[in-house]
């Protein structure tokens, strides 16, 4: 697939090296000619130099016989104009990010007028990954698959646990009346994609995948699980679009104050959110936050653009003793001295937007796909297309490559944990495990036999 990425910054450096890892024919643009530069020498991709709302530009990048237009610069205005002209110039589809919602509230037929196929806003996504985050303890990601019927979700192996040095094959004989599966274990920088006879090791973050109220057994198995209490009083700072997106999804059911030092924000935070207590104020003050009660506080998040003020936030939280704290954090420095300084979990609205992004951006009946932060690997959630190979016999009998593997099919009338004898049917949703280096070949077996 040839792929035309606008803007060569966090989102489009990720999307440009995950694609072309996986073989697809990437070309970003990107006006910084320094930042381009870096691109040419460490990415396998094209490289244009300029404005991708630029016709010119657009037309040197070849958009004319692109398959898709991917507009994720850090300017909505951009995004928005740029799939116009793509569109203009012949790629038949595109997406666009874009952060502030009155560009597209309500605008549906502008938003078809430009050219754009789908709008995708990282502060919503990030907000919906924490909200599930504090929702589900003991978990550091969280994403449901297939309508909401199975979790994908990742947690620490502590060193009390249970799962210490145990092998995926004596945990199912321990728990042979939980119904998950062991997927994905990422070993300091290394990525496992296991069989029974790989062991757990504490320090691993391990993830599985089951049904929703499985997750939550199989957390409390693992280990105390922060936070793992009812969720009913929450304090965040931070009232940007992220920390805003949350407190809206929160208040309902919730008793939610927000902390922001600007005045404005907390004005406009106040009008909008008529059930969050807002307060202006440092958030990073120590007497302010114990002032407000952060101490009673059952979870604490962190949503402000400053990843170091997040973490020295949280670092306070915890040594108030609070349970839950979730924090934003972009850069995966940051990850080995997250648990140090008392995150429990963090969010990256741009692992989450790539997320988004990447099933748009694939061949055959993809519906979902996952990138695990801190891992090279995939969860794809896929339909069976006419004809394809995985439906010729049982899974024993079809080739899937070294380094992938089913972890549950999705049925209308009950949910398969796959095994050899298992097989596929039309109509099943199916969730893979890939290592980056087979995902091509993954789609390949799922893609219809016309094609």
């Amino acid at each position: 697939m040839k792929i035309l990425i606008n803007g060569g910054g966090g989102v489009g450096w990720a999307l440009a090296e995950i694609l072309s890892h996986q073989g697809h024919d990437v070309t970003v643009i990107e006006p910084d000619i320094r930042r381009a530069d870096v691109l040419r020498s460490e990415m396998d991709c094209h490289v244009v130099v300029g404005n991708g709302a630029s016709p010119a530009t657009l037309r040197e990048a070849g958009a004319d016989s692109g398959d898709i237009f991917l507009a994720v610069t850090d300017q909505d205005e951009v995004n928005l104009l740029s799939c116009l002209f793509a569109r203009e110039a012949g790629c038949p589809r595109s997406i666009a990010r874009i952060r502030n919602r009155a560009c597209v509230d309500g605008s549906d037929k502008a938003i078809r007028a430009l050219g754009i196929d789908q709008i995708i806003n990282p502060d919503e996504e990030a907000a919906r990954e924490m909200v599930r985050l504090l929702r589900t303890p003991g978990t550091t990601q969280v994403t449901p698959l297939a309508d909401d019927a199975v979790i994908v979700a990742g947690m620490m192996v502590p060193g009390e646990s249970p799962f210490d040095g145990k092998t995926l094959a004596e945990l199912a004989e321990i728990h042979d009346q939980l119904r998950y599966r062991v997927v994905v274990i990422r070993r300091d920088k290394e990525t496992l994609i296991p069989t029974g006879g790989d062991r757990i090791l504490a320090g691993d973050e391990v993830f599985i995948i089951a049904e929703p109220e499985t997750v939550k057994q199989v957390t409390r198995a693992f280990g105390p699980a922060a936070g793992a209490g009812q969720l009913g009083r929450v304090m965040i700072l931070g009232a940007s679009e992220l920390g805003r997106n949350v407190a809206a999804m929160l208040q309902d059911t919730c008793r939610v104050k927000l902390i922001d030092p600007t005045g404005q924000y907390a004005q406009d935070a106040s009008e909008e959110l008529q059930r969050t207590l807002v307060i202006e104020g440092a958030g990073h003050e120590m007497d302010l936050l114990e002032r407000e009660s952060l101490g009673d506080m059952d979870a604490f998040v962190a949503a402000t653009d400053e990843e170091e003020k997040n973490l020295i936030a949280c670092l306070y939280a915890k040594r108030l003793g609070v349970p839950r704290t979730l924090a934003r954090v972009e850069r995966n420095f940051y990850r080995p001295f997250m648990m140090t300084v008392g995150v429990d979990a963090a969010v990256s609205a741009r692992q989450v937007t790539v997320n988004a992004i990447l099933k748009y951006v694939r061949a055959g009946d993809i519906r979902a796909v996952v990138r695990m932060r801190g891992v090279s690997a995939e969860a794809i959630e896929l339909v069976p297309g006419e004809g394809a190979k995985v439906l010729d016999g049982p899974l024993r009998t079809v080739r899937f490559p070294r380094g992938a593997l089913v972890g549950m099919i999705v049925r209308p009338e009950e949910v398969v944990i796959a095994d050899g004898d298992t097989q596929i049917r039309a109509g099943d949703h199916v969730v893979v495990f890939a290592l980056d280096k087979v995902v091509g070949q993954v789609e390949k077996l799922f893609a219809s036999s016309s094609r």
